[in-house]
Parts: structure tokens; C-alpha cells; sequence
């Protein structure tokens, strides 16, 4: 055997990859957008829109500023999730429950 015969199974290098990706930050439209969400969906208070974003994002963000752009696409679907399961307004959790218990199945 001669050694361009070893050739076809040599494997290629990798190209080494960056040690971190350069990701594009929020855009105020962006913010814009996530505001209004927030608004349309009765989710006013901010402890609640925390609540919202660090559901959606692993890291610690202080601000909306701080968000990336590839998060408002899921925080807007959480905000809308979460709007759809809040059901009406009146009436007691009992009577506003989504599932039927053991005792509705009596």
C-alpha cells in the first residue's frame, strides 16, 4: 500500500471556533413590541413581566435593554401562553378551573 491510499480516510480538521459569538442585542422596535405584549395582555406589573422573562431567558437580565434579540421571540409566545391560561376574570379559581377533578368525575 502506498500512502495515497490512506488518503480517502483521513478525517478534516475542524476549524477551531470562536470563543464566543457576538450576539445582536434588542432593538428598540424590539422593546417596543415586547411592551405592548405586556400591556395587550393585562401583564402590567413588572414583578409579573420578570417573572415572564426569566422563564424564557437562563441568564440574569436587569432591564429589557439587556435582552438579546433572539429572546423576544420567546418571551412574546410565554406572554401569549400565559394570557390565553388566565381564563375569565370573575368567578373563584374553583369555578374558572380548566380541568375536571376527581370530584367533577363523581
Amino acid at each position: 500500500m502506498n500512502d495515497d491510499q490512506f488518503s480517502l480516510f483521513e478525517l478534516e480538521v475542524e476549524q477551531p471556533k470562536p470563543d464566543h459569538i457576538v450576539e445582536k442585542s434588542i432593538s428598540p422596535e424590539q422593546i417596543l413590541e415586547l411592551r405592548r405584549a405586556f400591556n395587550a395582555s393585562g401583564f402590567t406589573a413588572e414583578v409579573k413581566q420578570a417573572e415572564i422573562i426569566r422563564s424564557c431567558v437562563i441568564r440574569p437580565v436587569q432591564s429589557l435593554e439587556q435582552l438579546l434579540a433572539r429572546d423576544v421571540r420567546p418571551i412574546l409566545r410565554r406572554i401569549e401562553e400565559r394570557s390565553k391560561s388566565r381564563g375569565p376574570a370573575t368567578g373563584s379559581a374553583w369555578d374558572n378551573r380548566e380541568e375536571d377533578t376527581w370530584i367533577d368525575k363523581l
